[in-house]
């Protein structure tokens, strides 16, 4: 089917995505065990010393107006009783790359 022969989609979003990891790389840089992924389009990052992922999730909500997902809702309790998403946040980079920097700009100036 020539639908599926077609990659210049998928070289496109490629580069775009490249380019909102590069603005993570700049903006965020190494705070909140921040490491740029090999793929995806999701960034986790280490919110313990803020709180932990719920705290955060709502603070940055209230403080501005950003929607995240706390970790530990993504990831199943272990048998130990422990979470491995626990003290995360999972930010989706997924709007458009100006209101990506703006967003993480808000982030990093809410939590410091």
């Amino acid at each position: 089917m020539a639908a599926y022969a077609d990659e210049a989609h998928v070289i496109e979003n490629r580069r775009l995505y490249a380019q909102k990891f590069d603005l993570a790389d700049q903006i965020i840089g190494d705070r909140y065990g921040y490491r740029r992924p090999g793929g995806g389009f999701f960034l986790w990052l280490n919110v313990t010393q803020h709180g932990g992922g719920e705290a955060v999730t709502l603070r940055l909500w209230r403080e501005a107006g950003l929607r995240v997902v706390p970790g530990r809702y993504l990831a199943r309790d272990q048998s130990d009783g422990t979470n491995p998403g626990e003290g995360y946040i999972r930010v989706a980079i997924v709007q458009d790359r100006e209101t990506t920097a703006e967003a993480l700009h808000r982030l990093v100036n809410t939590l410091g």
